[in-house]
């Protein structure tokens, strides 16, 4: 990983925490989610959203 991997698991972070506070989510389960699994919690983000409520 080089030294630009961070910066980008970081901005991922406050990317899927602006995510879910947009749809009334916790943003700061959803930053450290972002930051820690980024690839997964994308896919699970998108998922969430295309999800319809009844």
């Amino acid at each position: 990983m080089n030294e630009y991997s961070g910066i980008g698991f970081f901005l991922f972070g406050i990317f899927c925490a602006y995510w879910a506070q947009t749809t009334k989510r916790n943003a700061w389960l959803w930053f450290f989610m972002g930051f820690l699994f980024a690839p997964i919690t994308g896919l699970v983000l998108l998922y969430k959203n295309s999800v319809k409520s009844i």
